[in-house]
């Protein structure tokens, strides 16, 4: 790594050796791969990982640069040590492991070195990689390690905690009118005394029918009975009783068992498979493994739920804003001007005054909600003239204050709290006109006005309050309440569309608003945690990982469908437009696209994975499965094509740049030059369908009033993420 820090290293892209090495599997079928039962024996990974290194690692240490030689070559040697060493013990892997964690946030590090922005796509996937991998077989080393003491002491926690929760929940309930009908209904007593008293048979038979129920609770009729039972000392119960049933299920089984073994080698499998095709049958055969393992596991496999829930069910959406550019939306400078006329302290008081309030966004640290106060501040200036029967003094106020209102968002919809204000006021006697002894009284008039300064300046502190408060508190009000059906139409076209997140969680800190939301079904997987690379530090950033772009993709329905161009744009456009909650249409790109003439009538879309979007080096990478209809002559069978898809920031424009189009047959075709023929063909529909495109980087928009200017400012697609900036 010597050379690595001394000089910025010249890298051009990746290439497409080492793509082709990715994109070609990463396993070589069953043979590469001990049968676990046999090798019982055997200690730590052997037999659970494949014994050859991953070719997504390798290929992407191959492509590093000259003056990182040195350091690829250890990374590869000790990725040898791990995966393909017979003689490598249980000590021998875990010392691999520590080694390779050094190295991968040496690659993470010099990620965020501008320095070394050459390599950055190779460093960040090859972070990426390397974190999932290890994470995952130093998670299989702890489940294997783990014996029947363990799935005991998981059973003894568990029941503890269904009598700590069963007792919590007949305390509240005694407390409530009719509490006694729903303690009954969940056989809370029954529930505690099973657990307490009797064995695990017993109690599961009790804890089973009450988890049905529990289960049950969205589908009651009732509104008011659902919305009872969502209360959170019902979750807390539900909770437990999901955990005891959890730890009793597993199985007493010894550690290292051959049957763990296997099922430990069957999700590494289904997980290598799942990094190098992306595909639904990978993510299932995942699930299946992962759910067979935590079954053998005798502690349910707690570390490696632990490694699958970071890197493989995390969230696979996340949206960052800074506090600046929300500011865009909501930051705006007003200015008023009028007449003063009051009676302040016995005096007629009249004349101008002028306010100019500044209103932003002040975000509120927050860990379960997003939370922010908008503020007004303001500068009030005035100049009156208070008379009596004896003079008239003239004075100038200097005021100034600031009001806040606090905005809570729960994901669901905004709620508000009272709105607050400080006042800061300053008044300066700036003459005064006696109706008699005119030339000494004016001394002494100012000397009484300046004695009752402060009773005038708290009046004033009071008339600026009367005056913000009340109006800033009923606007502010308006607005967010005004912004709950919008919200909750949103939220409805996504149920509508199955879009809807299964996860999702709002946060704020002083400078940021997060929503980390995950698209996934129990057949599917999710991302895990994007390189910081990924995130520019300002603006908003907008980050999309594969499986949420597949699933959306599968959301589409096009599987098994056969469409034309017009209808698959039509089926776009609507779905698009309910989405946004306005209609969508696409227009003609500035530049015409190359004519169609391809002869191509309408594409046959697979049944299985027609559309997979792989983000990585920069590009996003779009594999079609699908077959093709012509115009008076033979069909084409159903084809794998993958368009890398190249994204430029310029001054003016987004640039959508296709490379090379990769065309093969789904099944092997009789006449390697029919073939050929087919994949030209194709080629023409898809210059027609994907030209290079331009378009505008800058959007110029009137929010509530307000003129915004956005611009896309960086686009990055790396490690499985499509980043998207806007400043």
């Amino acid at each position: 790594m010597q050379n690595a820090g001394r000089s910025l290293p010249k890298m051009g892209k990746f290439s497409r050796v080492a793509w082709s090495l990715v994109l070609s599997g990463v396993l070589v079928g069953g043979t590469c791969w001990l049968n676990a039962a046999d090798e019982a024996p055997q200690t730590g990974l052997r037999g659970i990982l494949p014994n050859m290194v991953p070719a997504e690692l390798s290929g992407t240490i191959a492509t590093l640069p000259e003056n990182w030689t040195d350091w690829g070559t250890a990374v590869s040697s000790e990725l040898a040590t791990l995966y393909e060493a017979e003689d490598a013990d249980i000590t021998v892997q875990r010392k691999a492991i520590a080694v390779l964690r050094k190295r991968q946030a040496v690659a993470t590090s010099y990620a965020a070195d501008p320095r070394y922005k050459s390599i950055l796509n190779l460093l960040v996937s090859l972070s990426g990689g390397l974190k999932r991998r290890l994470d995952i077989a130093e998670a299989a080393l702890e489940t294997l390690e783990k014996g029947p003491e363990q799935r005991a002491a998981k059973v003894s926690a568990a029941s503890q905690r269904v009598v700590q929760q069963a007792q919590a929940l007949d305390t509240y309930l005694g407390k409530i009118k009719n509490g006694s009908g729903w303690n009954k209904y969940l056989a809370v007593d029954e529930v505690r005394t099973a657990v307490a008293e009797k064995g695990t048979e017993e109690a599961a038979v009790s804890l089973a029918a009450v988890q049905g129920r529990l289960k049950e609770k969205n589908s009651l009729a009732d509104a008011k009975a659902r919305e009872f039972l969502s209360k959170p000392q019902f979750a807390a119960y539900e909770e437990a009783v999901d955990e005891y049933l959890s730890a009793i299920a597993v199985p007493e089984a010894a550690a290292n068992n051959p049957e763990l073994r296997k099922r430990l080698a069957e999700l590494v499998s289904a997980l290598e498979d799942f990094e190098s095709t992306h595909s639904t049958a990978s993510a299932l055969a995942t699930r299946k493994a992962f759910d067979a393992t935590r079954m053998a596991a005798p502690d349910g496999a707690e570390a490696l739920s632990l490694a699958m829930r970071d890197n493989y069910f995390n969230y696979n959406l996340r949206i960052v804003a800074s506090e600046a550019y929300l500011n865009k939306y909501i930051g705006q400078i007003r200015n008023e001007s009028g007449g003063v006329v009051d009676n302040i302290l016995g005096a007629y008081v009249t004349g101008s005054q002028s306010t100019q309030t500044t209103v932003s966004i002040d975000l509120v640290p927050s860990g379960g909600t997003a939370q922010f106060d908008i503020k007004a501040t303001g500068a009030v200036a005035s100049n009156t003239a208070g008379a009596t029967d004896q003079a008239t003094v003239y004075t100038y106020g200097n005021h100034h204050f600031v009001a806040a209102k606090r905005i809570v968002f729960d994901g669901e919809k905004f709620s508000t709290r009272p709105a607050r204000i400080n006042v800061s006021a300053h008044n300066q006697t700036t003459g005064a006109d006696m109706h008699t002894f005119l030339g000494i009284g004016r001394g002494i008039a100012m000397n009484r006005a300046e004695e009752l300064r402060g009773q005038s300046e708290s009046i004033a502190a009071s008339r600026v309050q009367e005056r913000v408060l009340p109006p800033f508190n009923t606007e502010v009000d308006k607005e967010f309440r005004d912004m709950n059906p919008d919200v909750a139409r949103r939220l409805q076209a996504l149920r509508e569309l199955n879009l809807y997140p299964d996860a999702k969680s709002w946060s704020s800190t002083d400078s940021e608003l997060k929503l980390s939301s995950r698209l996934m079904t129990n057949t599917e997987l999710s991302g895990g945690e994007p390189n910081p690379a990924l995130y520019l530090g300002r603006g908003l950033n907008l980050l999309m990982h594969d499986t949420m772009l597949n699933a959306s993709a599968d959301r589409l329905e096009f599987a098994g469908q056969e469409m034309t161009d017009a209808q698959i744009k039509a089926k776009l456009e609507a779905h698009l437009s309910k989405l946004l909650d306005r209609e969508v249409k696409f227009s003609e790109d500035e530049t015409p696209a190359p004519k169609d003439d391809s002869g191509i009538k309408t594409i046959v879309f697979d049944k299985v994975d027609p559309l997979r979007i792989h983000a990585d080096d920069g590009q996003l990478f779009l594999t079609i499965r699908a077959g093709f209809k012509q115009e008076d002559k033979e069909d084409i069978p159903t084809q794998i094509i993958t368009v890398p898809l190249k994204f430029t920031v310029t001054m003016e424009n987004v640039v959508i740049e296709p490379g090379d189009f990769s065309i093969s047959a789904a099944e092997e075709q009789e006449s390697p030059a029919k073939q050929l023929v087919r994949a030209g063909v194709i080629k023409k529909k898809l210059a027609s369908a994907l030209p290079r495109r331009e378009l505008k980087r800058v959007k110029r928009m009137t929010h509530k009033q307000i003129k915004v200017v956005t611009a896309v400012t960086r686009i990055r697609a790396l490690d499985g993420w499509l980043s998207i900036t806007f400043e």
